[in-house]
């Protein structure tokens, strides 16, 4: 029987201007009346979860950048992880060659090096407002921690960008497309497979006990913990032949566990 279910955020339960729809809202209600547990594993940052599960009026585990940070639903903070100056130092001088916008994000906030106007496109995207700050190369380590480096630009140059930054990091750096625009750059280890499996390890559920949903190449990971996986029919091709399942929301994940007699 299932513990616990997981969901991605972007493209799999949040959809554009932050929308939810109510029928996936109440399949986690539904889930958490029959002692099923939530949570929400994702790119997005921390205190952008906790905004959500508020709108929703639910509780749940989570897991925020991608696994740098995992919280307990009872806000016990269960694992963070954080580049180090040397590698931060690295990364960054190695990404800068690439014409595209790049941000830093520490625990609690997100970082560029200068304004122009496609900082105001990610912005509408965020719960909160990127900082310029002109001097942050040189605050690497410092005043800024870095747990997660992300390139943002056009679907064309993604896959072409991610192929070559997986060839010149190897293994030093875990990298993978979060979505369509973004590629993320985390610290070695750090991705959702591993930190739904850490998060298990603090409940005590093993990985035929959950299952989880998402969209996007950063949730493959996820989709090899568990045989109960779900991809979003409007994911890439790959993504879904990854998984167990191709649904259209994240409701009819919950119909399909409920009809499979899994809840």
């Amino acid at each position: 029987m299932i513990k616990l279910f997981i969901s991605d955020l972007d493209g799999t339960l949040l959809g554009d201007e932050h929308y939810i729809k109510q029928e996936d809202i109440h399949s986690f209600q539904w889930l958490l009346n029959r002692n099923v547990e939530l949570a929400i594993a994702t790119g997005r940052m921390e205190h952008e979860i906790t905004e959500i599960l508020r709108r929703m009026k639910l509780k749940g585990h989570r897991i925020s950048q991608n696994g740098a940070f995992i919280y307990g639903q009872n806000d016990m903070l269960l694992h963070s992880e954080t580049f180090t100056k040397s590698s931060a130092d690295h990364v960054l001088h190695n990404i800068q060659e690439y014409p595209m916008i790049t941000t830093i994000s520490t625990a609690t906030d997100t970082y560029t090096s200068e304004y122009n106007e496609w900082i105001d496109i990610i912005n509408e995207q965020l719960f909160h407002e990127i900082i310029v700050n002109p001097n942050m190369a040189h605050e690497l380590g410092q005043s800024i921690q870095p747990s997660k480096f992300t390139l943002h630009g056009s679907e064309e140059d993604i896959t072409h960008v991610h192929q070559q930054l997986v060839h010149q990091f190897g293994k030093t750096v875990d990298i993978f497309i979060s979505h369509k625009n973004v590629i993320d750059i985390m610290p070695p280890s750090i991705n959702k497979g591993n930190s739904i499996l850490a998060l298990l390890d603090h409940l005590n559920v093993k990985p035929d006990e959950i299952a989880c949903i998402g969209d996007s190449f950063n949730d493959l990971s996820m989709f090899a913990v568990t045989p109960n996986s779900y991809a979003m029919s409007t994911a890439h091709p790959d993504v879904q032949a990854n998984a167990h399942t191709v649904v259209n929301h994240v409701h009819e994940a919950v119909d399909d566990l409920a009809h499979r007699g899994l809840v």
